[in-house]
Order: structure tokens, then sequence, then C-alpha cells
């Protein structure tokens, strides 16, 4: 009896991905350094190396991905891209680690990085961002609800986010390797260890002396949280400020256990970025019309993965992904998702391809808050934020409230157009370590900030659910979800408050 060959593995699917990026790719040498124009930090100049790599298929898809995926439906102007992000980061990696050596010359302390931990720290914030599919986090959060992410949660990445993980082992791909060896390293002669690219994009560093660097790229206070504070309050045209001139200046290295970490010497700056975070998830991330078009866009990848023979998306050189694994939204970029004319896929697909390109949204049925809840204490509300990890649960409450829906109203609509948007609590770290002075010991900074209180707060009075539907059923749908959810999670939802909220 033949034995089946055994699936590709994760880093051979992710491998393939990155030879079909590279297909028709040509690469032409560049020719020097290059300075390019950002609108938010100005003018940032990359080495002869690095325009290389900003140059290459894996970049420059980026240029393809909104940043705050599909925000700009929302905030007009929030549509720039991974890739001025990815630039941004490479920059202010540079001015953390030019404020600690600054800070160690003044302080006449040993200053642990040399120029070549330089030049891996630019490329590896450079690249931080790689891993991004469709419409960013928007598609990082369906695919978790639809995928088996076993293959992300073994020991090696098990303290690192799915799409980091994607990031490294686009990197450490042998097609990737192959190329930044011919065309990078010895192409512009420069020394660069993908090893170490790599490990620090994962937030590591094989020397305990050189972890600080890690921190700086992945960390509480990284290049990466630096940039898109400012840059997605800026193009949603937030007056959100982090002072950054402020927070290099307290920025230094401290040894804390048995290796090098980042240390400040007041948690003012980490307060600037924590309110920040904070605010921009209340107004943007989590805003209702944001949480709206990221549940419709589950809605038409759920029904893609469900009907791949019928709904599967084409692309270049013939191939054609259902979103079922990760690795496939790697293979789809937002402008040739919505930009196909006349859609693609069956009647459902394109019917909701449609929607996106004449913006017509579905609206709140319910309203799951402090507001509309008369029992909002019960411990059924933590029921409802465990849905976060829960996706079959969630999937099977959002098949019950359809199922529930009066016979009329339920055939002029489709099951995946009943969506239950349940937004997760902001991640915030209480890991940053805070150094008061010179000669102190360097402490979390929890001691001095309440982050866990501030979690909790926000949770008790700014998280919200809420019930998505087309607007032809949305009554019943409200009528359907507030039985449903009583069942399953004990809270009782005063429907006129919620009306009034949902403006129903």
């Amino acid at each position: 009896m033949a034995v089946s060959p055994a699936p590709p593995s994760l880093e051979e699917r992710v491998d393939t991905f990155v030879q079909w990026l590279f297909e028709d790719f040509k690469p032409v040498p560049p020719t020097g350094p290059k300075v390019f124009n950002d609108a938010l930090l100005g003018h940032l100049l990359f080495a002869k190396h690095e325009v290389a790599v900003i140059d290459c298929p894996v970049l420059q898809r980026l240029r393809r991905i909104k940043q705050t995926g599909l925000v700009y439906y929302v905030f007009p102007s929030a549509t720039h891209s991974r890739f001025e992000h990815s630039l941004g980061a490479a920059a202010l990696s540079e001015r953390c680690y030019d404020a600690i050596r600054e800070r160690a010359k003044v302080e006449e302390t040993t200053f642990p990085g040399d120029d070549a931990d330089l030049l891996h720290l630019r490329m590896a914030a450079l690249l931080h961002d790689v891993g991004h599919g469709l419409c960013s986090h928007a598609s990082e959060q369906i695919y978790k609800q639809l995928s088996n992410l076993q293959e992300f949660k073994n020991d090696k990445y098990k303290a690192n986010q799915e799409g980091e993980v994607l990031s490294y082992l686009i990197v450490t791909s042998p097609t990737f390797q192959k190329w930044f060896e011919e065309y990078v390293v010895r192409g512009c002669q420069v020394k660069l260890d993908l090893k170490v690219v790599s490990d620090l994009i994962l937030g590591r560093h094989g020397e305990k002396d050189k972890y600080f660097l890690a921190k700086i790229v992945s960390g509480p206070f990284d290049c990466d949280k630096l940039d898109y504070i400012a840059r997605d309050s800026y193009y949603c045209g937030l007056a959100l400020t982090v002072d950054l001139p402020r927070f290099y200046s307290m920025i230094s290295t401290e040894r804390y256990k048995d290796y090098t970490d980042l240390a400040l010497r007041s948690y003012v700056p980490v307060e600037q970025i924590l309110f920040g975070k904070m605010n921009l998830f209340g107004s943007v991330y989590h805003h209702q019309k944001v949480k709206c078009v990221g549940s419709m866009l589950r809605s038409v990848i759920g029904h893609i993965a469900q009907n791949p023979e019928q709904a599967k998306f084409p692309v270049r050189g013939g191939r054609h992904v259902s979103f079922t694994d990760p690795v496939e939204y790697l293979y789809a970029t937002d402008d040739e998702f919505f930009s196909q004319a006349g859609g693609f896929g069956d009647e459902y697909t394109k019917n909701m391809l449609s929607r996106f390109r004449n913006r017509n949204l579905f609206v709140r049925c319910l309203e799951i808050s402090r507001r509309t809840v008369t029992n909002w204490q019960h411990y059924g509300r933590q029921k409802l934020i465990d849905l976060t990890v829960l996706p079959e649960k969630l999937l099977d409450l959002e098949n019950k409230i359809h199922a529930s829906l009066p016979p009329a109203d339920r055939a002029k609509s489709n099951r995946d157009d009943v969506r239950l948007s349940v937004p997760g609590i902001p991640p915030l770290s209480g890991e940053a370590l805070i150094r008061t002075y010179r000669g102190a010991s360097a402490e979390k900074i929890k001691k001095y900030f309440p982050v866990s209180e501030w979690i909790q707060s926000y949770a008790h009075n700014k998280w919200r659910s809420y019930v998505y539907a087309p607007r032809e059923v949305a009554p019943a749908v409200r009528d359907a979800a507030i039985s449903v959810l009583l069942e399953y999670s004990g809270l009782k939802i005063d429907a006129n408050m919620s009306n009034q909220t949902c403006h129903l």
C-alpha cells in the first residue's frame, strides 16, 4: 500500500511563497545610498545594501498593504502602507541605538554595541513586518479564527505572534538567503548575518550582552511602537504624540539578571507610549465602523475558505488561494484583492466585494457594553472576551443567531452575514525596565505605573462588542442575538439602550 507524501511543512510553504515572489524579479544593483523623504520623520538615509533589500519583492510587496488595514474606510487619510512604516522603524532603531551610545559616552560607561550591531539592527527593523498579509492585522485576526495554528505554537515560536513568525521564516527561507548572499552580502560587499537579523525579529539575540538590540526591535518601547503610534495617529488626524527627544535622552542599557536590557530613567515616556496606544485602540482600532469592515472581511474570507472551488482567489502565475492556511494570506495584497474588475469567485463573494467598493457596510444591530448591559458585573462578560481565543464557539454563536431568525429574514440573508465582533483587551506590557538614577537597580514599570489597573479599567469602562448584519435584517438579528447571548453568557442587554447607541 502506497504511503501518501507528508504535506509541506510551514517552512516549506513559506519558501514556496518567497520563490513565487521572486519568479519574475530581475535585480538591478543599486548605484549607491538613497534618501527617502518621509512625511513623519523627514529625510531618511539608507545605505547601498539597504537599498538593495528595499528594492526586492519582499519589501516592495508592503507598498500594497495598508498599515492600518481597513481603517481608511473610517479615517480617509489612513492610507499609509507597511512599506513606509518599515522605513520609519529602521530609522528609529538607529536613533535609539545612537541615544544609548551617547548616554554611555556621557556617563563614561561601557557601550556594549559596535558598528556591525547597527547594521544588523537596521536590517532587522527594515524586515520585521514582511510577514504581514492582506489588510495587515485584520487578516491575522481572521486566520487565527479559521486556521490551525499548531505549527506556530511549538517551543521555538510560542512567545511570538504569528506575523513575527512569518517574517522570521521569510527572512530565513532558502530562497531569500540565497538572493541575500549574492546581491546584498557579495554584491554590496557588506558583512551581514541573516541568522542574527532573523533572531532580532523574534526579539532574541545569541549574546546576552547584546540582548538590548533585540528589545529595540521587539520590546515594550521598541522602534515598531514608536513609529506606528506616531504614524497611525498622524494619518488618522489624532493629536497623539510621543516626546521622542525626551525618550531618547532617558534610554540606556542596564544589566538585568544575567543579560543587558534596555531601561529608562523615568516612566513618563513609557506612560506616553501606553496612553498613545490605548487611545489608538479606543479611537481607531476598536472604532465600531472599523470593527464592522473587519467583520465583513471575515465574512468574505470565511466564505472563500468554506467554498474553495467556487470562490478561490486568483493570483499571478495561475495560482489560486483559498485562505485556509496563514501562508496563503501572504499571496494577497489589499490592492489586488479589492481592485479586480467585476470581482472574483461566486455570487456571494462578488456581492461582498461590491459592498466594499461602494462602502455599503453592514450596520450595528446590537451593542454589548457597560451602557447597554444591565448586569455588567456579571461573570458572563468574561465569557464574551474569551471568545477571542475560542473561534469555533464564536462561529457557533453566529450560526445560532442566524438560525434563530424568522424564516423570512433567514431566507433573505446568508449565514455569513451575521457577525459577532468581540475585540480583545489591548496588549499593554508591564515588562519595561525603569532605573530612576545612575547606580539604582532597574525595576519593572509596574512598580511606578499601574499597568494592570489600566487594563482592568479599560475592560470595565471602554470595552464594547457588537453584532453586525445587513440593514434589511438588522432588527431581526438584534432580537435573535439578545436571546442567544443571554442563554450563552447570562448578560441582560437592554434593547432600547442598544437601539439608541446603534441608531437602530
